[in-house]
């Protein structure tokens, strides 16, 4: 299994830097394309029409890849030029959604576009005044009972991602409901399901019309703006949006119609199954569908062994004869309606909405390009993962692990390595399986791991088990039945509540039991605290004074800038990392989302405290992200430093939970990270012949292990992959590698000051 996920990985997902394109390259198309493009189009430019619209939402597409602020300030000045607005008319009873290009025309989509654009200016720094016009004008034209306001293809790009996006922001139903009536109207007025494709609008429909050699007529720009459309809301549409599958079903039967009407140079011809038509190279239809499929195989939605090899004629044509020397993107046919129309489009021919759609592709190209850092962790966490969840799925994880343990081992059951390496496993790896299965490699991979560690869950608390854990002898199962609490608590719904009630019934009969422990004056209480605060999730009967008492000892341990003892005296070790940060923010969120106050503390107290938790984890994240070297190396003091990359699981988690500091930009972390990760994980003797981690550090050094360890221990490890519980297409995925700060400074770069917390 293992190796055919590797397998995939190396001819599929790494085709584009096979192709010879990279990141730089990327980077320097868009840097080109939209550095000409603003230059020769100072801002303010335009008013809030279509074709100006549509070219800023490639313009942000390029922002939010590269980060680049001048491209932000750029589509930021045209909203406030435009008064966040499209068509400017105050009165309803004027309004009107045939064509028109003045101010009445305020429910014509073309006049909508631009809603987007505001919509993702809103998100960067929510200000109601940027979205107040496209809610008022949105939610006044789904009060009325018309649902035929897209009667032309192109209006499905114009205004089905505002649909999502406003619900995104409003959270109201009605937007999902209206997008698929007015979607299916649209659907049943132009898309003709034997050949996947939609006509531009009722005139175009065959046989009324046809191509001058008797064919069905398809604009290939008209089916790029439908194409984008739905890669744009299946982007943000729930995933249990009931008529998910239905976009899903078009989206993909248009993908196979134009992966056999694409032409052998990468671009499709202006009608798409009638080269005669309109014949020679096409800009815009070719950007959008490019940009399309990009998305489809980021998502899982479309098959990369099917489409890659689109993508690489498409990419190649976009780049090499689409893209001129001086940045103009050509062979744009100019606004229109039909394949047949502006015949003399050459090298120089461009448009707004064309160099658009051209930023939007390459955008989603550098998202796929970056998807190998993503698919690298994965791989890893899988590599970590499978020895152990395959076999304890079985029950023979104690049969086939090979145990180790420390040369100064205190002489405990050896047993507890089990207990060990199966609750640190699974707390570190449970928000990645609670996403949604989807048809990538990693989703295979993570599939396959959700359904063994489902299986393995109900081994661990069997007394019938051969893998029955060791809950009811020594004191360390009480530290890793928190962990195992962990998991349960980072992915209820895909790990506790699949759970038959037997199983259940016994996990909190043995988390009950382990009341029989009394932790040391340590970060052991919150093993006690994040046992108890799991058993209220699952409405048991729960113990609130070791919550409680949890709370007061770690609020006394705080000693300054983010950083807490263990216990009454300080220790300059990675402790706040492994346990005491994550687990303390973990049992005050749950208090604090269940309203739970304490007997000295208010809710408003908790909450409190839960805030000041957080701030404190930013500042020592913030040094964590410090400690990296320039060459990816962090560190080494401290007990427990076989716990490898756990030392990072407080910059993981904020990654994970979107709380990262402003000082510490996502591409920055992921590149931090990535790189002590390879850099750790290139070193021979990590695991063991059977795929088990080793002892030690970076590769095989039992001397450094502590008289408590043993090679379960080194699942802890683990706890640095919890950003892999945000989906791909999250930016923490498609953000611009950055420099992290210790690489900055020791390559004589400008870098930020530190500072104490605040």
């Amino acid at each position: 299994m293992k190796r055919i996920f590797l397998i995939g990985f190396a001819v599929v997902g790494c085709w584009a830097a096979q192709a010879g394109v990279a990141d730089d390259n990327i980077l320097s198309a868009i840097q080109k394309v939209n550095d000409r493009w603003q230059t020769t189009h100072p801002q303010p430019d335009g008013n809030a029409f279509w074709h100006y619209a549509a070219y800023h939402t490639g313009n942000m597409a390029a922002y939010f890849a590269t980060g680049n602020e001048a491209y932000l300030n750029y589509s930021t000045a045209w909203a406030e030029k435009n008064e966040w607005k499209g068509a400017k008319s105050n009165d309803k009873s004027t309004w009107k959604y045939s064509y028109g290009e003045t101010d009445e025309y305020v429910l014509f989509g073309d006049w909508q576009i631009c809603f987007q654009t505001y919509i993702d200016l809103y998100n960067l720094q929510p200000d109601e005044k940027k979205i107040a016009r496209a809610i008022e004008v949105m939610e006044y034209e789904m009060s009325t009972p018309n649902s035929d306001y897209w009667w032309w293809a192109d209006g499905l790009y114009m205004v089905m991602p505002i649909m999502t996006k406003l619900y995104q922001v409003t959270g109201k139903a009605i937007y999902l409901q209206k997008l698929y009536e007015y979607f299916s109207y649209s659907k049943n007025l132009m898309y003709d399901a034997e050949a996947g494709l939609f006509y531009r609008d009722a005139k175009y429909i065959y046989p009324k019309h046809k191509t001058n050699q008797g064919l069905k007529d398809f604009w290939s720009r008209g089916n790029g703006w439908v194409f984008a459309a739905l890669a744009k809301v299946l982007q943000d549409l729930p995933v249990n949006d009931i008529h998910r599958e239905e976009y899903i079903q078009i989206y993909r039967s248009m993908a196979a119609a134009l992966k056999n009407s694409q032409q052998p140079e990468g671009h499709w011809t202006r009608s798409l199954l009638d080269v005669e038509q309109a014949s020679g190279y096409e800009t815009s239809g070719t950007a959008f569908f490019t940009y399309g499929f990009l998305w489809g195989m980021n998502a899982g939605i479309l098959d990369k062994d099917v489409y890659s090899s689109v993508v690489n004629k498409s990419w190649n044509y976009l780049t090499k004869t689409a893209l001129q020397p001086d940045g103009t993107v050509g062979y744009v046919q100019p606004i229109g309606e039909r394949a047949d129309q502006h015949k003399n489009v050459d090298a120089q021919t461009t448009a707004d909405f064309g160099v658009g759609a051209f930023l939007l592709a390459a955008a989603e190209m550098l998202h796929y390009t970056r998807s190998n850092d993503r698919a690298y962790w994965a791989d890893l966490a899988y590599r970590i993962a499978a020895p152990v969840l395959s076999n304890m799925s079985k029950g023979e994880l104690k049969k086939n692990m090979q145990v180790e343990v420390s040369p100064t081992w205190d002489g405990r059951s050896k047993d507890v390595t089990y207990m060990e390496c199966f609750g640190r496993l699974m707390s570190g790896i449970a928000p990645w399986l609670s996403l949604p299965d989807d048809n990538t490699d990693e989703g295979q991979q993570r599939k396959q791991l959700r359904e063994w560690a489902l299986k393995s869950y109900a081994h661990a608390v069997n007394p019938q088990s051969p893998d029955y854990l060791l809950w009811r002898n020594e004191g360390q199962p009480l530290v890793d039945a928190a962990f195992i609490a962990s998991s349960f608590l980072r992915a209820p719904e895909q790990l506790w509540q699949p759970l038959d009630e037997q199983t259940k019934n016994r996990y909190i009969s043995e988390f009950q039991q382990l009341r029989r422990i009394d932790p040391p004056n340590t970060n052991w209480l919150l093993f006690s605290a994040i046992i108890e605060t799991f058993l209220m999730t699952a409405d048991a009967q729960y113990d609130m004074y070791r919550i409680h008492s949890a709370i007061r000892k770690i609020d006394g341990w705080y000693v300054g800038d983010g950083w807490y003892s263990d216990g009454e005296h300080f220790a300059f070790d990675y402790y706040n990392s492994y346990v005491i940060q994550p687990m303390y923010v973990q049992v005050l969120q749950v208090l604090t989302d269940r309203k739970i106050h304490l007997r000295d503390k208010s809710l408003e107290s908790v909450a409190k405290n839960l805030e000041d938790a957080k701030k404190r984890m930013q500042r020592y994240g913030m040094i964590l992200e410090r400690l990296i070297s320039p060459e990816a190396s962090f560190p080494t003091f401290g007990r427990s430093m076989t716990y490898r990359l756990g030392v990072f699981q407080p910059l993981s988690l904020l990654a994970w939970k979107e709380q990262l500091p402003k000082e510490l930009p996502e591409g920055q972390v992921r590149y931090a990270l990535t790189s002590v990760m390879k850099r750790m994980f290139s070193q021979e003797g990590n695991f063991n012949e059977k795929g088990f981690l080793q002892l030690g550090f970076a590769g095989h050094q039992p001397d450094v292990a502590d008289w408590y360890t043993n090679n379960g221990s080194m699942y802890l490890t683990s706890e640095v992959f919890l950003p892999l519980g945000l989906p791909a297409n999250h930016s923490f995925w498609t953000a611009s590698p950055l420099d992290w700060t210790g690489k900055k400074a020791w390559n004589g770069k400008s870098f930020p000051k530190d500072h104490s917390i605040r």
